[in-house]
C-alpha cells in the first residue's frame, strides 16, 4: 500500500475527525508529522503521529521555526506523497522536505489557504514558484482557487475541499431556547484584533431600539479595557462577560442566542454560528478573514458592516433582529443549510481529499 505524509505546524483538535477519517481510508497508509507543542497549543492525539520538538529564533522582526529531526523522519517513513500545510517561510522545515522531495521525485501536495503574505513581490514570486512546482494544492475555498489561479497554477491540480470541524462541536441537532430578550454573541479569544470596543459601542445606539437587548461575550484574554469602557458607556447591565466556555457549557448559550457578531475577522467560528441557525455579523473588510467567509451570503445567512463603524455594527444588528422577529425558523434553517451546501464536514472534507491524493498516486 502507498504511504502519504502529512506535515502540519501542530495537530489541530478542530481536524481530528477529518484526519481519523483520511487515515481510514482503504487506499493509502498514513501518518502525520507534526509539533509537540506550537505557539503554546499542545497536539491533538492521534496514534499515526510523529511528533517533534520546535527550535525557534527570531530575525529581522520574523520569528522562525524548524521541526528537529524532520527530515529524518521523513525519510524514515518513506513517503509515495506528502501533503503538507500552505507555503510559511517562517516554518524553514517545510521548505527543505519540500526541495528534498522534488529532488527525489516524491509527490508534494499543499494544504492551503493560498494567501499572497506579506513579504512584497519577492514573496509573491516564491510563493508562485513553490505552489506552481507541487504535484497539487489542496484550497480550503473558492476564494483560494482564484488565488492559485493568480500564481499560475493549472486548475486540474487544485480541488476546494473547504474546512471542517469536529462532529460534536457542531450544533445543528440542538434545540432553540426561547429567550425574552433578544441575544447576541461573541466568542472567541478577545484580543485587540477582535475589535470587541466597536460592538460595545454599538451597543448604546442599538439599546434604543431594544432595550431589552442581551449580549454575551464568551473568551479567554484581557476583557478590563472592554469592561471599563462598557462602564464609561452605562451598557454594563446589557453584557455579560462569560470568561472562556466549552462543550456543553458553551453549546447552551449558542442555543440561547439569536445572532452570532464577530467585529473582527473571523474564521470557522462562521461555521460554528451557522450550524446552530445564527446569522452572521462581521466587518467588511475582508483581508482579516479566513477562507470560512465565503459561507457568508449577505442578506440571507448575515451581513457585513462599515468596518470599525459602531453606526453601521447597530444599523446592521437591529434590521437583522426585525428580519428574526417575523422569519425566525427560516433563517434557522437557511443558516444549517449552507454548511451542507458547501461541505463542511468531516466527511465531505475527508472525502475530497482521499479522492484526490488516490488520483495523484495512481
Amino acid at each position: 500500500m502507498k504511504k502519504v505524509l502529512f506535515i502540519e505546524p501542530v495537530i489541530a483538535h478542530y481536524r481530528r475527525d477529518t484526519f481519523n477519517l483520511i487515515f481510514s481510508n482503504g487506499y493509502f497508509s498514513c501518518a502525520i508529522l507534526a509539533g509537540n507543542e506550537y505557539e503554546g497549543v499542545r497536539p491533538a492525539h492521534m496514534d499515526q503521529a510523529i511528533l517533534c520538538n520546535y527550535i525557534a529564533f527570531n530575525l529581522f522582526g520574523h520569528r522562525f521555526y524548524y521541526l528537529k529531526n524532520a527530515l529524518r523522519n521523513v525519510k524514515h517513513y518513506k513517503p509515495n506523497a506528502i501533503v503538507c500545510s500552505g507555503v510559511d517561510f517562517h516554518h524553514l522545515h517545510t521548505i527543505l522536505i519540500f526541495i528534498w522531495a522534488k529532488l527525489h521525485r516524491i509527490k508534494f501536495i499543499w494544504w492551503s489557504h493560498a494567501t499572497e503574505g506579506k513579504q512584497g513581490w519577492i514573496g509573491f514570486i516564491a510563493r508562485k514558484f513553490f505552489y506552481r512546482s507541487s504535484t497539487g494544492v489542496l484550497a480550503y475555498s473558492r476564494a483560494g482557487l482564484l488565488k492559485l489561479q493568480k500564481f499560475g497554477v493549472q486548475p486540474r491540480k487544485v480541488i476546494v475541499v473547504g474546512n471542517s470541524m469536529n462532529n460534536e462541536d457542531y450544533g445543528f441537532s440542538v434545540e432553540h431556547s426561547d429567550s425574552d430578550r433578544f441575544t447576541i454573541l461573541f466568542s472567541g479569544r478577545i484580543t485587540p484584533e477582535k475589535k470587541l470596543d466597536v460592538l460595545v459601542r454599538a451597543i448604546p445606539i442599538i439599546v434604543r431600539k431594544i432595550p431589552s437587548l442581551r449580549c454575551l461575550i464568551i473568551g479567554g484574554g484581557n476583557i478590563n479595557p472592554i469592561v471599563n469602557l462598557a462602564k464609561e458607556l452605562g451598557v454594563e447591565k446589557h453584557i455579560e462577560f462569560l470568561g472562556p466556555a466549552y462543550g456543553r457549557d458553551l453549546q447552551r448559550f449558542f442555543a440561547s442566542a439569536h445572532m452570532f457578531v464577530y467585529p473582527g475577522g473571523i474564521g470557522l467560528s462562521m461555521a460554528h454560528a451557522l450550524s446552530y441557525g445564527l446569522p452572521v455579523i462581521t466587518t467588511d473588510a475582508m483581508f482579516e478573514h479566513g477562507p470560512e467567509i465565503e459561507l457568508l451570503k449577505p442578506g440571507v445567512n448575515g451581513d457585513f458592516f462599515q468596518d470599525r463603524n459602531p453606526q453601521s455594527l447597530a444599523d446592521c444588528i437591529t434590521s437583522w433582529a426585525e428580519k428574526l422577529n417575523t422569519n425566525s425558523g427560516l433563517i434557522r434553517n437557511t443558516c444549517k443549510e449552507t454548511l451542507a451546501e458547501f461541505g463542511y464536514s468531516p466527511e465531505m472534507v475527508s472525502r475530497k481529499v482521499i479522492s484526490f491524493l488516490s488520483e495523484k498516486l495512481d
